[in-house]
């Protein structure tokens, strides 16, 4: 087993979530992902999953030393998500595919590789999108926000 992995903590509304990177792959703290989505103890859900789709890491914690946890794969997230989530979570799937694993992909990502997402602030509002060769691209749901915030007005 590798020594620890330091975890990024994300936060959905009271709940933490504990996510790291092993071998380029997004893990989550299984305990956190049941109190996510409704579930007190995580044994349920790891029964549920395949063996590939779950493992045990050592977690650090600086000067607190070290915790051993159960962690799941994404793909098993998705899967206890369906299997338990119920229709109060409709947006934890969107929030794990669209914000949480890119997170962790372009926290472990190599410096000054591209693509390379960003963020860019329109009247209040942030909207996700990528830098790459020298262009800003954005999503097209989020298009007209852009063009009425005056970033598209022709110059």
């Amino acid at each position: 087993m590798h020594d620890a992995y330091t975890p990024l903590v994300f936060l959905r509304d009271t709940h933490r979530l504990r996510a790291l990177m092993v071998d380029n792959q997004p893990w989550f703290v299984a305990r956190d992902f049941a109190r996510l989505i409704g579930q007190r103890d995580a044994r349920p859900l790891l029964q549920a999953l395949a063996p590939y789709e779950q493992r045990r890491l050592r977690l650090d914690h600086g000067h607190d030393g070290h915790e051993e946890v159960a962690a799941i794969s994404d793909g098993g997230a998705y899967k206890a998500l369906f299997r338990f989530g119920g229709p109060e979570h409709d947006g934890i799937g969107r929030w794990l595919g669209e914000v949480l694993v890119p997170t962790l992909h372009d926290y472990h990502r190599v410096p000054d590789a591209a693509p390379r997402r960003d963020v860019l602030t329109c009247d209040g509002r942030q909207i996700a999108v990528v830098r790459w060769q020298g262009d800003v691209w954005v999503a097209w749901r989020d298009l007209p926000a852009l063009m009425t915030s005056g970033w598209g007005a022709p110059v």
